[in-house]
């Protein structure tokens, strides 16, 4: 991937160019058409989806030998790239690859291969930034294998095939993903945010904004964390989550205004009719995080049309890119300040 995050797929506008309440409004967000997504495979016919669907899309070899499946007839299915195999012994019996999106056919392969894990090992709980996946929450880079919370006496530490860590975990904080048991969103967020803040912030936002989490939630999680590494941190920044937020590169820059010191943008501020992404109204100043679809031909022409409408009522607009941010935060971070200066 490049060293870019995850989500691309997520980072341009919801709103390019729209007017409030015009046309230009947001459907279903990335979480909602990644859950509909797998409910509507759900709902294929016959077996052996029928069975696997309530078993996270998985069905190991003795399964699909209950239900009649031989080994030649699945082999076959996942050779012409209707199966898969998501780990060793174990079937998904539909297609998961194939969606013209790189980092969409991703993160269905590592649904599979954390939902594939979790049944292998009793006890054990999708966690972490693979719940969000499983959640369909927006994380800065896939893990390399499937993350899982299981009781110490079980064994802990990297495997072959996945990363096993101890943690508390009450009843409540456990919620199933098709049969498979994951963290719920809350929970999630509290351990992402704990161990890598920019991947929290990108997905406490989304959250958020889709109505998959709530703020009590997300308290009541932190509460439970009290006294465990990182709950600092996590505490911070859920506390900037802002449902406002429209896209995982608006997030990250959020984080790192708010770390650098400046002072809080408005965000989401609509000057004559256009929404922009932050502004500071005193200073007159505009900064839209831009993603790669705002760089399309006809895209390119619309934002230079939004640009010169707003330069024309006095604002100044400065933009950043995910490289500005991630890789060269000291050098933006400076010609933001030069920009929010007295004049």
């Amino acid at each position: 991937m490049g060293g870019l995050p995850d989500p691309d797929r997520y980072l341009d506008h919801v709103l390019v160019d729209a007017v409030p309440g015009g046309p230009g409004r947001p459907g279903p967000g990335p979480a909602r058409q990644w859950q509909s997504w797998w409910h509507a495979a759900a709902r294929g016919a016959g077996e052996p989806l029928r069975t696997a669907a309530g078993r996270g899309f998985v069905l190991t070899t003795a399964e699909l030998a209950a239900l009649g499946v031989t080994r030649s007839a699945a082999r076959a299915a996942v050779c012409r790239g209707d199966w898969s195999i998501p780990a060793r012994g174990t079937v998904a019996p539909l297609r998961v690859v194939g969606s013209g999106d790189v980092r969409l056919d991703a993160r269905r392969r590592h649904a599979l291969h954390a939902a594939a894990l979790c049944r292998g090992r009793r006890e054990h709980v999708v966690a972490a930034a693979s719940s969000a996946v499983l959640h369909g929450l927006p994380v800065l880079r896939l893990p390399t294998a499937p993350e899982l919370l299981a009781p110490a006496r079980l064994g802990l530490g990297r495997r072959a095939a996945g990363h096993a860590y101890g943690a508390g975990l009450s009843d409540a904080e456990v919620t199933s993903w098709f049969g498979v048991p994951v963290t719920t969103v809350a929970r999630t967020l509290v351990d992402l945010a704990r161990h890598d803040a920019r991947g929290g912030i990108m997905a406490a936002d989304s959250a958020l904004r889709e109505r998959v989490a709530t703020v009590a939630a997300i308290d009541r999680a932190l509460a439970g964390a009290l006294g465990w590494p990182g709950v600092r941190q996590a505490r911070a920044v859920l506390g900037l989550a802002d449902p406002l937020a429209e896209s995982p590169l608006e997030s990250v820059v959020r984080l790192a205004l708010c770390r650098a010191g400046f002072p809080s943008p408005r965000l989401q501020y609509v000057i004559g009719g256009y929404r922009v992404d932050f502004c500071w109204p005193e200073q007159r100043l505009v900064l839209e995080a831009d993603g790669r679809d705002k760089y399309t031909a006809d895209a390119l022409w619309r934002e230079k049309r939004r640009e010169h409408a707003l330069r024309s009522r006095g604002w100044r607009v400065e933009r950043i890119l995910w490289e500005d941010v991630l890789r060269h935060w000291p050098v933006t971070a400076a010609r933001l300040r030069a920009a929010l200066a007295p004049r």
